[in-house]
């Protein structure tokens, strides 16, 4: 039960329609080492935020593990609390995850941004499933209220997952703005919150006020409203296996007759195939567009191949053949974010660099067409 927190006006609000956010290792535990290492660039030199987990206040029996993607760990390390164990690329195909936008930016930088994830992936597993995930935000007037209902959470020994900015989390370093990022509040004490956060092996330390903003950040990209997410009551595993088919079906419809039309699904992955290698034609900051789509396919909480890795193991795990043709995709999407970093490396833009960037735009198009249709046509 939430402590000392009026009902907010939105508590049955769902997540706004807003851009979606950019975010190849196995959750498997063995495999974890090297996930570690491969996130290290996330972590500031000198551990800011960082405490011994034993020596944290913590909600009792709750347990931090690492993963791949903040939205499909969170929701696995928030279920595994209340008793209900399945995979991160379960919970990331359960909540629909692979997706595709593709936006031209003309007043920001990167002016050319696309990203490998749904827009929605927390509200989608809670809608696909039925799991009893309920979801509060609050106005930015309302901050004093969203502190109170995650504090009452953990006050009555229960973790809460919530929707930040990552801009304004101590343990990120002021280091870009990167709204909608998932983290379990696990604890707290007077002055700041202890955070379960995919991309490191402890527990995280943030000031309550900074969790505030983060909280309430006001990104175009993604504006948050206090976005929380608790287990109202229990989950059933065997609800949520039933789902599998629900969930490929929302992946296949989104992808293949996308609600944002050209700008979404292989519509958008159309335009990306004929415009990426003309890029530098076309945008003063292609360098950084180049850069910033290597990122977004390999390293930003991706899992690698532009989440398809995750999506491959997740048809594996339902018995679905077309795992194979996800991996194939994650690989494509692999060679063309290499191509990518290659032509973001180059003071000027070289033509041979920028004609493989295009071809392997094309490659990702012809596998992705592939993956999509198979699955609609096996449905």
């Amino acid at each position: 039960m939430i402590a000392s927190a009026a009902p907010s006006r939105s508590q049955t609000r769902p997540l706004l329609p807003a851009l979606p956010r950019a975010t190849a290792a196995s959750s498997n535990p063995r495999l974890w080492p090297w996930v570690r290492i491969q996130r290290s660039s996330f972590r500031s030199s000198s551990r800011i935020g960082a405490r011994d987990y034993w020596e944290m206040s913590t909600v009792p029996g709750y347990v931090h593990t690492p993963g791949n993607h903040c939205g499909s760990t969170a929701l696995r390390n928030l279920l595994a609390f209340h008793g209900v164990e399945i995979s991160e690329e379960m919970a990331f195909g359960l909540g629909a995850g692979a997706g595709f936008y593709y936006l031209a930016l003309e007043d920001g930088s990167p002016s050319r941004w696309f990203n490998g994830r749904t827009a929605r992936l927390e509200e989608s597993f809670r809608e696909l499933t039925g799991a009893a995930l309920e979801l509060r935000t609050f106005g930015e007037e309302e901050g004093e209220a969203a502190w109170a209902a995650a504090r009452g959470m953990v006050d009555a020994g229960s973790p809460a997952l919530l929707l930040t900015d990552i801009y304004y989390l101590d343990h990120y370093g002021n280091s870009a703005h990167f709204p909608g990022h998932a983290v379990v509040l696990a604890g707290y004490d007077d002055e700041v919150a202890h955070l379960s956060d995919t991309a490191f092996e402890e527990l995280q330390t943030t000031r309550l006020e900074n969790l505030a903003r983060a909280r309430h950040s006001g990104h175009p990209a993604y504006p948050l409203e206090g976005h929380m997410f608790t287990v109202a009551e229990a989950i059933d595993r065997e609800a949520l296996m039933a789902a599998v088919p629900r969930a490929i079906e929302r992946a296949v419809s989104e992808m293949l007759e996308p609600p944002f039309g050209e700008f979404a699904g292989v519509p958008a992955l159309e335009r990306l195939a004929a415009e990426a290698g003309s890029w530098p034609d076309e945008v003063d900051d292609w360098q950084w567009c180049a850069r910033f789509a290597y990122q977004v396919i390999e390293r930003r909480g991706t899992g690698g191949g532009c989440f398809r890795l995750m999506y491959s193991r997740f048809l594996e795990e339902a018995g679905r053949d077309e795992a194979s043709l996800a991996a194939e995709a994650a690989a494509r999407w692999t060679d063309l974010a290499e191509a990518f970093k290659a032509a973001s490396e180059r003071d000027g833009p070289e033509p041979e660099l920028w004609r493989a960037v295009g071809g392997g735009a094309e490659k990702v198009l012809e596998a992705e067409r592939g993956l999509w249709t198979s699955l609609r046509d096996s449905a």
